[in-house]
């Protein structure tokens, strides 16, 4: 099961609105599911939408092709495959509204990713006192993935170096489908084994066929130090593992 901290982080942001010095708060919703899968077994999914809130919310829905680059940034796209219905609505406090999400054709051997971006709208009151309210706009991210007959992620860390004061940490996904990878655990150990340090990165989606590289600072007296450098992350229920001994790095520059 997925840390639910990396889970919250990933499919959920919020729209910062600087309009005045005074502070509006946003309608609180939820959304289920907060992942969606689609196959040549289920083309279509129901997104529910409960408004806990006290006042009425109003969002427009929109889907995006999400890719990443060579670096692993996230890119999204105005266009989609999906369909969507409906593109917005309205829910009243305690209601319970349905998105129904689908896709036409499914890919052919490697799987599309999109994201879904629920985003809430400012209420006819609030933009009429906008010159004297700050208000904060939620905006929920949904994560999609229309996927091929025989899905198979393929996560390894493929690269670890230190130079000039950083370690280099690079994850790779050969696989024709998503996977994610949970917290990254960096740590140092000394020639005994004993733990010098320890540093934890954030879980992330790793795209089809893309890479990540993740930067950690080292400082010069860890440097010094460690004699081996581990990275641990687990992803798809498998622990991934990589180690660097200390012939195979150096701290000059730092």
């Amino acid at each position: 099961m997925l840390h639910l901290k990396c889970l919250i982080f990933l499919v959920m942001t919020l729209l910062l609105t600087a309009l005045a010095t005074s502070t509006g708060w946003a309608a609180t919703f939820s959304v289920a599911p907060v992942r969606v899968t689609l196959d040549g077994q289920r083309r279509t999914e129901r997104l529910a939408v409960k408004n806990e809130s006290d006042h009425p919310l109003t969002l427009l829905i929109k889907p995006y092709l999400w890719t990443q680059s060579t670096d692993g940034s996230d890119r999204y796209e105005e266009k989609s495959d999906l369909i969507i219905f409906p593109k917005a609505l309205t829910v009243l406090p305690g209601e319970e509204r349905v998105i129904r999400v689908g896709i036409g054709a499914l890919p052919g051997n490697v799987e599309k990713a999109f994201r879904i971006y629920l985003e809430e709208q400012p209420l006819k009151n609030d933009q009429a006192q906008q010159g004297a309210v700050a208000k904060i706009l939620m905006r929920v991210g949904i994560p999609v993935f229309a996927q091929p007959r025989q899905p198979e992620p393929a996560p390894r860390f493929t690269e670890m170096a230190v130079a000039k004061g950083t370690l280099r940490l690079t994850l790779t996904n050969n696989g024709n489908s998503f996977t994610m990878a949970e917290q990254v655990v960096v740590r140092g150990l000394d020639d005994k084994g004993a733990e010098l340090f320890a540093k934890a990165l954030g879980g992330f989606y790793l795209l089809a066929g893309t890479t990540r590289t993740l930067e950690v600072p080292i400082s010069k007296e860890q440097c010094r130090l460690a004699s081996r450098i581990t990275a641990t992350t687990r992803s798809n229920g498998k622990e991934l593992f990589m180690a660097l001994d200390k012939l195979a790095w150096t701290c000059e520059g730092q």
